[in-house]
Parts: structure tokens; sequence; C-alpha cells
């Protein structure tokens, strides 16, 4: 189905492919055959990069790849327009690297780019689908040490069974829940799954973190006047992701998205591509930079986002004025929420 669904969604003209590296956007790339591939690299962070990859499947259907790399300025400067174009307080890391790809296919010349949206959520796709199904042992245990710190967010009581709503809850979210809105979500969701937890999971990323994503997709694609393809979110694909029995989208830790794991291998990728445990995608080095070169830019653009913030934004603010781990989006979501509240306060200045 992929090879019948996918070529149909190709554009007629030249476009731009967005190229991690990793499983959905490769496969991609081996049935669209785009002109152009662009990738995003950080010099100096060796477990974020996959340009090596892109490379080969580039060199591999025959097209350009474009490299981009920015650096910790560049988000400094960048910053205002990225939420200026978002227009909503909300955000993530892999966001600055997708607006800096899109950036760069503008400059190309080129109105049309192609993303991988949608396997991550309908074929068990994030470390976090595997924490809730598994544990966090069996994920550790599984060679995912990096993961550490986002498996921490799990702790509990010990001889106390944690409600999978509540599992859910603390992985998508990664910050304070104080009215428990987002728990309430999850758990309605969840409900609706009929047991079947991997399709509980998929409802609850749909009710939670799915919208905003597509949203900043376009949003971001839209601030360069980019037309954007998504070519797995074909209504076939979808159905047929969601019906499938949980074994054909998870079946171990390290093992989310086996179908498509399975046609990448058939199509004739690269083992590193098909046999990969991790999943990085447009990952970026931000929260890094946050607790680190950019600290004390990020605390004196959220102070002066404090000085005039309604109540209601407060405590989100002040909550990013304390360092976390990279796995932690407090910070990253008070600083774009601190440049957000900056940019309306300009807006109605004018």
């Amino acid at each position: 189905m992929l090879a019948e669904q996918v070529p149909l969604r190709a554009p007629s003209c030249d476009f731009a492919l967005l190229l991690s590296g990793g499983l959905d956007s490769s496969v991609l790339a081996y049935l669209l055959r785009p002109p152009v591939c662009v990738t995003v690299r950080y010099p100096g962070q060796d477990r974020l990069d996959e340009s090596q990859i892109a490379a080969t499947i580039a060199a591999d259907i025959g097209a350009e790849l474009v490299v981009v790399e920015p650096d910790h300025l560049d988000f400094t400067t960048v910053l205002p327009h990225l939420m200026g174009a978002l227009d909503y307080p909300m955000g993530n890391a892999s966001t600055f690297s997708e607006y800096m790809a899109y950036q760069k296919i503008a400059g190309l010349g080129l109105r049309v780019v192609v993303g991988g949206l949608g396997p991550d959520e309908f074929l068990m796709g994030y470390v976090r689908h595997a924490l809730v199904l598994f544990g966090a042992d069996a994920v550790l245990g599984a060679g995912m040490d990096a993961y550490r710190p986002l498996a921490a967010k799990l702790m509990h009581t010990a001889g106390e069974d944690l409600d999978p709503a509540e599992a859910v809850t603390r992985l998508v979210l990664r910050g304070p829940d104080p009215d428990g809105r987002i728990r309430s979500l999850v758990a309605a969701a969840m409900g609706k799954a009929g047991g079947d937890m991997a399709r509980g999971l998929t409802l609850a990323d749909l009710s939670t973190a799915w919208r905003p994503l597509v949203m900043t997709s376009d949003k971001l694609a839209s601030a360069y006047a980019l037309e954007r393809r998504s070519p797995y979110l074909a209504r076939e694909l979808v159905e047929l992701s969601y019906r499938l029995p949980s074994e054909y989208k998870i079946s171990g830790p390290t093992t989310g998205k086996r179908i498509l794991r399975d046609a990448a291998k058939a199509l004739g990728l690269p083992r590193e591509v098909w046999g990969s445990r991790d999943k990085l995608g447009f990952a970026s080095p931000v929260p890094t930079w946050l607790n680190g070169p950019l600290s004390a830019w990020a605390d004196a653009q959220i102070h002066t986002a404090l000085a005039e913030a309604p109540t209601a934004l407060q405590p989100l603010l002040e909550g990013g004025l304390t360092p976390g781990n990279r796995f932690d989006r407090t910070r990253m979501q008070a600083l774009m929420a601190a440049a957000w509240f900056c940019d309306q306060t300009v807006r109605a200045a004018a």
C-alpha cells in the first residue's frame, strides 16, 4: 500500500524532502525520488547527527543533498521571527531545526516541501510509547540508557502501579499539569480504545500533541510561502495503521514502527535505517544551549516577559528559570512563550 499511496502524493513540480536520515523520511525518499533533500546537522553534536545516513540515501536516489548547519547564535536571531510565524506560545526543540530547513528551501527557490509526519503516532514510533507498553526497566535494559532522564518521569511510590493515563501525561507534557486538564484529555482518549493500549496511545497523541505538531509544521512552512505535504497522512494509510494489531506496530522496547521497518528492508534501504534503535528526527541541541552558552540570554528573555506578563502566564515563565535536562520541556516552552508574549506586546504597541 505504501508503494501505491505515497507516490500519488508526489508534487508535479520540483520539491524538497525533509530528510533527517531516519526511517520515515528515508522511506519517502525511496518512494518519491525527490530532486532535492534537505537535512539539518549541528557540528559537535554527534548523537544528533544523522547526516551521513542522509548523504547515503540522497546518493542512492540521485538527489542533491543540502545540509543546513545552524548554531546557537542563529537561534537567538531567528526566535522572534519563528514565534511571529507560529503566533501562539508553543513549540519544542525540533521547531528550530524545521524552521531553518524551510528557510533554506525557500532560498533555493522551491515552493513545495514534503515531510514524514504520521508514522510515529500511528505505529508506536516514540520512546514514550515503549516506556508505557514495556516499562522503564525494559527500555533502559534494551540499551536506551540515554533516555534515563525521560524514564525518571515515571517514578512513583514503590509498590503502587502508575496509571497509564498518568504515565502518558507525564511523558507527553514533561512539565506541570496543575489543573489536570491534559490528564483528563489523555484518560478520555485512551478510554475509547477498547482496551487496546497501542490504539489508546495513538488516540492520546491525537488528542494532545498531534494538532500543535501539524499546525507548527504548516505555519513554519507558510512563513516562507511553502506548501507542506505529508504523504503518510493519506486516509487509506492512516486507517490501515490504526487498524493494525499492535504486534505489527511494535514488538519490543526498541522496535517501534515494525511494519514500516519491514517495508524499508524490502525496498532496499540501508540497514542503518531499518535497523536503527533510536529516533532522532530533526532533534536539536537547543535545550543544552539554554543551560549552557545561552543560559544568561534565556533568563533575560524570560525576566523581560515576566515584568508585564498576565497572571495566567507567569507560572510557566517562572518555571522556565530553573535549568532542566534535555527531556524537560519547561525551560524551552517558557522561552518560546516569552518570545511570543513580547511579539504580541510589540504588535499591540504598533
